[in-house]
């Protein structure tokens, strides 16, 4: 067994908007992990992961944070996060952010211990069913980051698929993207609006119950849409079907 494997202490972060606006579901992704055994570090203070700033061209200020996060986590636990976004974008910017106030052994460490929470369960934990229930036809939607960012990575699927009662569906002709990345929303609101109603639209004629993702940004975007549409269909992160039977506990 890895050092990484039978270490049960991690870093949680958790991302801007989930913290703001659903904390219920940073609580449910705590006590996923709390239930293989693994003890949850989280720093009160902790702030943003930098990629937003990054996007908007805010360089020597999505830096400062990168310093601030690396800094205030370490080089030896385990950083886990419920978000493919912020998970991706430690792992593809921060070396280059901190190349000049950490070593490249510190930026190195620090970025191979980085890990979007289902790849941790799966693929560090090494388990892939949780006994979990979710008795429902759910629309998995793989966002824009989880294919970039963070890509190689089916364990959100495996995991799905093997909680009871559920019923995945995944198209091969999914919409690239949501419409929800950085500032793309703000700025061409009616293209954001257009790919937003693809992915509502796709998930609801498949005949599913819930939408659920790896990203908070993109879920929060669907459900702006839909509750604006009034589309019967549900949505909510995959870390509230893995913590457990859920009904109507939504966003």
């Amino acid at each position: 067994m890895s050092e990484i494997s039978s270490n049960n202490i991690v870093n949680l972060f958790i991302p801007c908007q989930m913290d703001m606006f659903q904390p219920n579901t940073a609580q449910s992704v705590k006590n996923v992990l709390e239930k293989l055994g693994v003890r949850c570090q989280y720093d009160s203070e902790q702030t943003c992961c930098g990629r937003r700033f990054y996007l908007q061209g805010e360089i020597e200020y999505a830096k400062s944070l990168s310093i601030q996060l690396v800094d205030n986590f370490g080089t030896k636990t385990p950083v886990v996060i419920p978000d493919c976004g912020c998970a991706g974008f430690m792992k593809q910017y921060l070396r280059q952010l901190l190349e000049n106030s950490h070593s490249s052994t510190e930026r190195a460490n620090f970025v191979q211990l980085v890990y979007e929470m289902c790849d941790f369960i799966v693929n560090v934990k090494h388990v892939e069913s949780l006994g979990n229930k979710f008795h429902h036809r759910v629309y998995y939607f793989k966002s824009c980051s989880a294919r970039n960012l963070y890509p190689d990575n089916d364990a959100p699927e495996i995991l799905l698929r093997n909680t009871e009662g559920l019923e995945l569906l995944i198209s091969e002709n999914q919409p690239i993207c949501c419409g929800a990345n950085g500032r793309f929303p703000l700025m061409n609101p009616n293209a954001a609006e257009v790919m937003t109603g693809e992915v509502i639209r796709q998930a609801y004629d498949m005949g599913a119950e819930f939408i659920t993702s790896t990203d908070i940004h993109c879920l929060q975007q669907l459900d702006a849409y839909k509750e604006a549409h009034d589309v019967g269909v549900e949505i909510i992160h995959v870390a509230d079907i893995l913590n457990g039977e859920k009904d109507k506990e939504i966003l």
